[in-house]
C-alpha cells in the first residue's frame, strides 16, 4: 500500500519491440482497455520528456551529432544518456504515479537498451550494468514482429528517419531483443512475448491476456 494514499501501488507495465512493431499504438490502446476495466493508468515513453530524454531525441533524429569529422554520435555516450534518462524518468514520473495507485504503461524501457545499445556498443554486459539500478517492471510485453514488417510499417507511417532505422541494423536488433529477453528472465523478471504481426485489435486482446500473469495490484 502507498503510505501517502493508503491505496495499492500501481503496476509498472512496459511494451517493447522493434521500430514499427506498434509499441506506441498498443501502449495507448492497452491504457484505454485498462481504464475500461476501472484502472487508473498513466502512459509514458522513453526517451522521456525530461531534459536528458530531450537530448536523446535530438541525437536519434540527427539534430545533435558527434564532433567534427566523426561518423555520428558515440554509441557508448548514447548508451549512457539512455541509462541516465531512465533513472530520471523513473524518479520524476514513473515512481510518483505508481505510488498513487496508477498503473504506468511505458513505451520502451531497459529491454530496448539491451537490444539497440548492445548492438551498437558491442558489449551487452556493460549496457546491462549501466541499467542495473533501473526499477524492474512488473511485466515487460514484447511485440514480436520481423524486421522487414516493422520497418515497412514505420516507413509507411512517417517520412522521418531515426539513426537506428536501417534494415541490416534492425535485423541485428531483432536478434538482440531475443537475447535480452533471456537475460531479463534469467534475472527473475517477467517477460511475455505477444504476436505483434496480428491485427491491432487482436494484439490488444493478447496484451490483456498476458497481463493476467501478474494479476491486479
Amino acid at each position: 500500500m502507498s503510505p501517502r494514499t493508503g491505496r495499492a501501488r500501481g503496476r509498472f507495465i512496459v511494451l517493447e519491440g522493434l521500430d514499427g512493431a506498434g509499441t506506441t499504438t498498443q501502449s495507448h490502446r492497452l491504457a484505454g482497455l485498462l481504464r475500461q476495466a476501472g484502472r487508473e493508468v498513466h502512459v509514458t515513453a522513453e526517451p522521456s520528456s525530461g531534459p536528458v530524454g530531450a537530448l536523446v531525441r535530438q541525437v536519434l533524429t540527427r539534430r545533435v551529432g558527434g564532433p567534427p569529422g566523426a561518423e555520428g554520435f558515440d554509441a557508448g555516450a548514447l548508451a549512457l544518456l539512455f541509462a541516465a534518462d531512465r533513472l530520471d524518468h523513473v524518479a520524476a514520473e514513473v515512481e510518483p504515479k505508481l505510488a498513487t495507485g496508477s498503473d504506468v504503461v511505458s513505451d520502451r524501457y531497459v529491454l530496448s537498451s539491451l537490444a539497440y545499445q548492445a548492438v551498437t556498443c558491442g558489449d551487452v554486459g556493460w549496457v546491462e550494468a549501466l541499467n542495473g539500478r533501473a526499477l524492474a517492471p512488473d511485466v515487460t510485453l514484447f511485440l514480436e514482429v520481423d524486421a522487414r514488417t516493422a520497418l515497412g510499417r514505420r516507413f509507411a507511417a512517417t517520412s522521418e528517419r531515426e539513426i537506428f532505422e536501417v534494415p541490416e541494423l534492425q535485423r541485428k536488433v531483432a536478434r538482440a531483443y531475443l537475447a535480452g529477453i533471456e537475460r531479463l528472465r534469467a534475472a527473475g523478471q517477467r517477460v511475455q512475448i505477444v504476436d505483434g504481426a496480428a491485427s491491432i485489435e487482436a494484439v490488444g486482446e493478447a496484451l490483456l491476456q498476458a497481463l493476467e500473469v501478474i494479476g491486479p495490484a
